[in-house]
């Protein structure tokens, strides 16, 4: 794979993590419950840090990095907000939402790791992969508490 389609490939991942970043911040945001928002600000964390290394990892390739998310992600978060406002802040419905998103996050990140991608590239996306893998599989327990009758509490 040459250069220029490593630096397509990693811009495509940097606006996945932006998305990702503001979608975790502003779940943290509506939920009404402080753990909740303690676990998503962390994952928004980790996502501006995902992006920022692409980021770094584009410029190192030559190219120019996007500094910005996708637009279906804009169009998920509203999705997000209006079933927060339906559901008035329940934990559960966000977090099925974050692990909806999640779950195109990690197909993405795959479908870049079964490519020829190769060197240092390959390696960031690689730690990633894995550390979204962690995040989502995370997010499934936390949606299977809730299924099985799991409250968190709202905080007033």
């Amino acid at each position: 794979m040459n250069n220029e389609e490593t630096i397509d490939h990693l811009s495509g991942l940097i606006s996945i993590s932006k998305d990702g970043e503001r979608g975790y911040h502003e779940a943290a945001e509506i939920v009404r419950n402080s753990q909740m928002s303690s676990i998503f600000n962390e994952y928004g964390k980790q996502r501006a840090h995902f992006a920022r290394d692409l980021q770094t990892e584009v410029e190192r390739l030559g190219g120019n990095p996007p500094d910005h998310g996708s637009v279906s992600a804009v169009l998920h978060r509203g999705w997000m907000d209006l079933k927060s406002v339906l559901s008035g802040g329940d934990a559960g419905a966000i977090i099925a939402a974050c692990e909806t998103a999640d779950d195109a996050a990690v197909a993405a990140f795959e479908r870049v790791v079964n490519t020829d991608i190769s060197g240092h590239s390959r390696s960031l996306v690689e730690k990633q992969w894995q550390k979204l893998q962690e995040a989502h599989q995370h997010m499934l327990r936390l949606k299977a508490e809730v299924a099985s009758g799991a409250e968190f509490p709202v905080n007033e």
